[in-house]
């Protein structure tokens, strides 16, 4: 998966779950001492619901925080912070 279609499918609202969840932990994983936003390992195989929300709101502060981080079309910016502090972003298809 790649990391626009990863984050396309953590737009909105939502704990991911499946497939999603499990190439989330792995970005994370692989991102560790790249980015401050990524601090240490994360488990993908934890059930935990504040835990999958973690990850989730570390790879939201990257994308919307690090000026590093590659900026996609039609990722858009709600001008809000969720719980944690995520930034809200939603996803409109230009085509």
């Amino acid at each position: 998966m790649t990391t626009k279609n990863l984050l396309i499918g953590l737009a909105g609202s939502g704990i991911p779950s499946g497939e999603l969840k499990a190439e989330m932990f792995k970005f994370h994983n692989s991102m560790v001492g790249k980015s401050i936003y990524f601090r240490k390992e994360e488990s993908p195989n934890t059930a935990c619901g504040s835990c999958i929300q973690r990850v989730k709101t570390s790879v939201w502060k990257w994308y919307h925080l690090d000026e590093k981080s590659p900026k996609y079309k039609g990722l858009i910016f709600m001008d809000k912070l969720g719980a944690h502090n995520i930034p809200m972003y939603r996803y409109i298809d230009g085509n």
